[in-house]
């Protein structure tokens, strides 16, 4: 065993124990096509939800330049004029105009922890978003693979179904010559035509999938270039003999994945909250200064004095009674608390449950990789002997066309089942390593 430490963003991520599981980089989709490639590599540029965690970022930057400013000199200015009519008693009526200026200047001293609190809230707020976005882009690579390799089933299945709709076309045709021969019946001729239809109705439906698809990729990956979906031969290759020979370990140290991340960090933004809850009937003290003018009388009565103030010193302030606020407040962190630890132990439990259905799910694929290949290779016979059956007019054209329907099928099935391998093979190493995002040289 061995223990890995991952880095995002020059801060520690997540330290976990594994059993040196990492998917090999040729069995990974981009190794065989130069388009998930280029897609993969402008993810960050594109892709409309990795912008919307930069302006999440942009938020929690903005919320953490606040908590600060709580800390800090606050200044301030203040001029004022006036207007003076005064009746004094035995005198004559008076009046004169006056201005006072006015500066001052305030900083928090000691507030018991609250205002460190609410800038340490925003540290972890910032601190998760930036690793909630290594994480994103690294679950959304992953996503976009797994779509991908689906349009590339889909696309064979089409290209597959439109070879089959030749066929189906060809073998309406030769129905027809053997009817005019007597050599066939109506029913035959019906029955090749409902196949013929059969084949378009697929094409169609398969069009639409494709389609619904395609979109989907797009929003993910914001690559909207045309995507040719051609399968390397390369790649080819690989479904048909690759030995997939990897341990999928399941007693792992320590797993996680973002909703538990964000869940650790909410834990923590509790503990600030009850800091905060528990200064608030404390007293207070903040550093204060200022600068006024104000004016005084003369003793003779007939005029004033302007005078400039300057005063520097501390000021305590205490909250005796809050008819319960603060305490609520606390009750409310810690009822909070409690319940995000609870839920954490519940969402660890799932994700090991998760590991061991992905681990039974890989190697029941692994199971069914092989014995598709077993399949093809029993449909590749069964239509060379159908071509000679055929020759020798001891099968019907129907019997061969369902022979090259059978061989169709099963090597579809088998690229879907290696497709489907390796997404979840991805999936797998996410929950156990969050490997960092990587780009392979591809094989043409």
């Amino acid at each position: 065993m061995k223990k890995a430490y991952l880095f995002f963003f020059l801060n520690t991520f997540i330290s976990l124990d594994f059993f040196g599981f990492e998917i090999p980089k040729n069995e990974r989709p981009e190794f065989f096509f130069e388009e998930l490639v280029q897609v993969l590599e402008k993810l960050n540029d594109r892709s409309p939800i990795l912008k919307n965690k930069e302006f999440d970022l942009d938020i929690a930057q903005a919320n953490q330049v606040i908590a600060k400013s709580e800390q800090g000199f606050k200044f301030g200015l203040k001029v004022s004029g006036q207007s003076i009519h005064e009746d004094r008693p035995s005198e004559d009526f008076y009046h004169r105009y006056r201005t006072f200026n006015q500066a001052y200047l305030t900083k928090p001293i000691f507030h018991w922890g609250a205002l460190k609190a609410r800038e340490q809230i925003a540290n972890l707020n910032i601190s998760w978003i930036e690793d909630s976005f290594s994480v994103q882009r690294r679950t959304l690579a992953g996503e976009v693979r797994g779509v991908f390799l689906k349009l590339i089933a889909l696309n064979y299945r089409s290209l597959m179904a439109i070879e089959q709709l030749r066929i189906a076309t060809q073998y309406v045709d030769t129905i027809e010559k053997r009817l005019e021969l007597n050599l066939s019946t109506p029913l035959a001729l019906e029955e090749a035509r409902v196949e013929q239809l059969n084949r378009e109705i697929t094409i169609a439906e398969l069009r639409t999938s494709l389609e619904r698809s395609r979109s989907y990729f797009v929003s993910l990956s914001g690559y909207n270039k045309p995507l040719s979906l051609k399968i390397t031969k390369v790649f080819w290759e690989f479904s048909k003999s690759h030995n997939f020979n990897q341990e999928f370990p399941i007693l792992i140290g320590s797993l996680s994945n973002i909703e538990i991340n964000r869940l650790q960090t909410q834990v923590e933004i509790e503990d600030e909250h009850i800091k905060i809850a528990e200064a608030e009937l404390k007293p207070k003290i903040n550093l204060t200064g200022a600068y006024f003018q104000d004016q005084v009388d003369l003793a003779e009565g007939r005029s004033s004095l302007d005078r400039n103030n300057f005063l520097v010193g501390l000021e305590a302030s205490w909250s005796i009674w809050d008819s319960h606020k603060s305490t609520g407040q606390k009750k409310i962190a810690l009822a909070k608390k409690l319940k995000l630890e609870n839920t954490i132990e519940s969402q660890n439990r799932e994700l090991r449950d998760k590991v061991r259905s992905v681990v039974s799910e890989l190697k029941s694929l692994k199971e069914r990789i092989i014995l598709g290949r077993k399949l093809i290779s029993v449909a590749e016979n069964r239509l060379e002997k159908s071509k000679i059956e055929l020759q020798m007019d001891r099968i019907s054209p129907a019997d061969h066309f369902s022979a090259r329907v059978a061989l169709d099928q099963s090597q579809l099935q088998n690229l879907e089942a290696v497709c489907h391998f390796m997404v979840l093979l991805d999936q797998y190493e996410q929950i156990v390593m969050f490997e960092t995002f990587i780009n392979y040289p591809n094989s043409k």
